[in-house]
């Protein structure tokens, strides 16, 4: 316990920048109908994953989350073909979480175009973890694995149940 105590003194004396995660964006956001509003990121250093929630509080259907290099959004904005780093589908809420393969000037899109009928007032929280060394994506354990381990569990409970009341009542018609 006494060692835990001069360890978190010494992470919260660490400066944010080398470690932890650093918010650059947490608004409101308009978007018109038909339109898309941009937000760019600078990943100056790597590793570091980019991290982005919304939820759009009025208006229509839904918006979509588009996470590009800036020279990928010009060519997305001109209609070109061009390649997308990380999206959402449209919806009402939605989050994306990507490491990007290396440092570079990327830009958000929050795309409001499903339909186009009505503008969309829409929270987004953009947020930057640096010094990410997570390897891949996290995966669920398998329900089966889990099953099994459960039913051992009680299993060798329920042995050991049984010795232990055994052995109690060997104890006792002893006595």
């Amino acid at each position: 316990m006494n060692g835990l105590v001069p360890a978190l003194l010494l992470l919260t004396a660490a400066p944010a920048a080398d470690f932890g995660t650093l918010t650059l964006f947490d608004d409101e956001v308009a978007v018109a109908p038909a339109r898309f509003r941009t937000l760019d990121i600078d990943l100056p250093v790597e590793p570091a994953r980019v991290m982005c929630s919304y939820e759009v509080l009025e208006g229509g259907s839904g918006v979509r989350l588009v996470l590009l290099k800036r020279e990928d959004a010009a060519r997305w904005l001109r209609g070109e073909a061009h390649t997308t780093e990380a999206s959402t589908p449209f919806a009402r809420s939605g989050a994306i979480s990507h490491r990007p393969a290396e440092p570079d000037q990327y830009q958000l899109v929050l795309d409001n175009r499903l339909e186009g009928r009505g503008a969309a007032r829409v929270h987004l929280i953009v947020r930057v973890a640096r010094n990410d060394d997570n390897t891949g994506p996290v995966r669920l354990a398998d329900p089966r694995k889990g099953q099994i381990l459960v039913w051992a569990s009680l299993g060798l409970f329920a042995v050991a149940a049984v010795y232990a009341g055994a052995r109690i009542k060997r104890a006792i018609d002893r006595e």
